[in-house]
């Protein structure tokens, strides 16, 4: 039998004494951080008191970081979050289409507020993403369009952002039913409009024509109901840099030295390559406008490109009777390769074709109606709804 120790004895009393008040302690914590998960669940999955259970899963996560229901509490804070954002940008898309007038300050707090709902929704794939980058992307091309934003250069990087985000996204199984409401739906309005745009800021910063063909090119060849390869603009834009490079040849006409020149070698190479560009480009692409432009929101666009079209068909032509049939062969499909007009023998002895005019340089596009307003129908067809969260 052991003897007993006094030394030892005072130890395990020491000892004692020491752990009852931690036990104590845990206790009392274990009983604080029950008694508030208990509170913290009635509040988010009983009551389902939204903004008192996105305060009570900081709160939770705050004080009790160990906590068993810390993944239930960060999913409620980044939904709140996610929810409160989305709201925050329907508002802005409510305002700046809804409300009249559209003006730039309601873009940039569209832009802004998309921005915010971007940086809570990250995920590329998103439904929730991609319908609000190709929203932001959308009505910066129609404000730009429109002349009420000139920040062309911020809106090109909401168009590449968005073009190239909607070509590589897969719905997953469990997303592609919102990708069917949210996204395909604007799928072609926006590689349509967003290659628009692409042409339309090169011609506007006179950068490379070649390639703001190229976009006009892409866009046309979307086949929506009324955007691509039926927007008016499209060719309208096309016009312009055809008619540009008219300009351009009549100033090398114009600078050649004498009459001798202008009536000469020099000069005929120039007027056969007018004839060429009016003949094969510019007329037909007029034309494609005069036959597209058919909505009363494309008025302004019809009448600033009838002039230049009767013009120049009375002076290749002379045959002002033939005028609306040849229009006519670009109604169903203005995609078809331009159709030769009947023109009369060309004048190699002088430059007296009229000077056309693409109309008023500021004029303002009908970029469509609301490219997707919310809760209505574009003049495509496309109804917007409220971001998918």
């Amino acid at each position: 039998m052991k003897k007993y120790s006094p030394l030892i004895a005072l130890t395990l009393l020491a000892g004692c004494v020491t752990l009852a008040p931690l036990r104590a302690n845990a206790q009392e914590a274990d009983d604080k951080q029950g008694a508030f998960e208990r509170e913290w669940y009635d509040t988010c999955y009983q009551k389902k008191d939204n903004e008192k259970c996105y305060q009570q899963s900081k709160e939770l996560l705050d004080k009790f970081p160990a906590t068993k229901y810390r993944p239930n509490a960060e999913r409620n804070i980044k939904q709140y979050d996610r929810n409160k954002a989305s709201e925050k940008f329907q508002a802005a898309l409510d305002a700046y289409y809804k409300q009249s007038p559209q003006d730039a300050a309601k873009l940039e707090a569209l832009f802004a507020a998309g921005d915010g709902y971007l940086q809570v929704e990250p995920d590329l794939q998103s439904p929730s993403h991609l319908y609000v980058l190709g929203q932001m992307a959308l009505a910066g091309h129609q404000a730009s369009l429109g002349r009420i934003y000139d920040k062309l250069d911020k809106v090109k990087d909401y168009v590449d952002r968005a073009m190239k985000t909607f070509s590589s996204a897969q719905p997953s199984e469990s997303t592609k039913k919102y990708f069917d409401q949210y996204v395909v739906p604007l799928k072609d309005l926006l590689m349509a409009n967003g290659n628009q745009f692409l042409g339309f800021r090169l011609i506007e910063n006179k950068g490379d024509q070649n390639q703001a063909l190229d976009y006009l090119g892409q866009a046309i060849q979307v086949k929506g109901k009324e955007v691509g390869w039926k927007d008016p603009i499209n060719y309208w834009l096309r016009a312009m840099i055809y008619n540009n490079q008219y300009t351009d040849l009549r100033k090398q006409y114009d600078s050649l030295p004498d009459d001798a020149a202008k009536t000469g070698d020099p000069g005929k190479e120039i007027l056969s390559k007018v004839n060429e560009l009016l003949d094969t480009k510019l007329v037909p692409e007029y034309a494609r406008v005069l036959a597209t432009a058919n909505r009363p929101d494309a008025k302004n666009i019809y009448d600033a490109a009838k002039q230049p079209f009767d013009q120049l068909w009375e002076y290749r032509t002379g045959a002002k009777d033939k005028a609306d049939a040849y229009i006519k062969n670009y109604a169903d499909d203005p995609t078809v390769n331009s159709v030769p007009i009947p023109a009369k023998p060309a004048d190699t002895t002088s430059l007296n074709v009229p000077v056309p005019t693409t109309g008023p340089a500021n004029i303002k596009l009908p970029a469509g109606k609301p490219s997707a307003a919310p809760g209505g129908k574009t003049a495509n067809g496309n109804g917007a709804k409220s971001a998918p969260v």
